[in-house]
């Protein structure tokens, strides 16, 4: 039980780091993209991502620099996994 209390403490330190890093996302009002943390990022923004960057959430891939619109995506923080996971952007987007 104190093993799992000490997991579930680091975990939760950890979340705290990424919440609190900095992202690009668009404001419409000022036609840019400013920054703000995560832990203020809201359903439906649009984020900017660039190579290797982490997110500490769920996203939809609505563009992306390869001319196939494809993104690679690691999950192992989620599921454990270490392969990468292809993502494609939808192409009428």
């Amino acid at each position: 039980m104190i093993k799992d209390a000490f997991e579930d403490y680091k975990r939760h330190k950890a979340d705290g780091l990424e919440n609190n890093k900095q992202v690009n996302v668009y404001n419409p009002k000022r036609g840019c993209f400013v920054q703000k943390l995560w832990k203020a990022v809201y359903p439906g923004e649009i984020v900017r991502l660039e190579d290797d960057e982490f997110l500490p959430c769920d996203i939809m891939l609505l563009s992306s620099s390869d001319p196939n619109g494809l993104c690679y995506v690691e999950t192992k923080s989620l599921d454990g996994e270490t392969n990468l996971k292809i993502k494609q952007a939808h192409k009428d987007l």
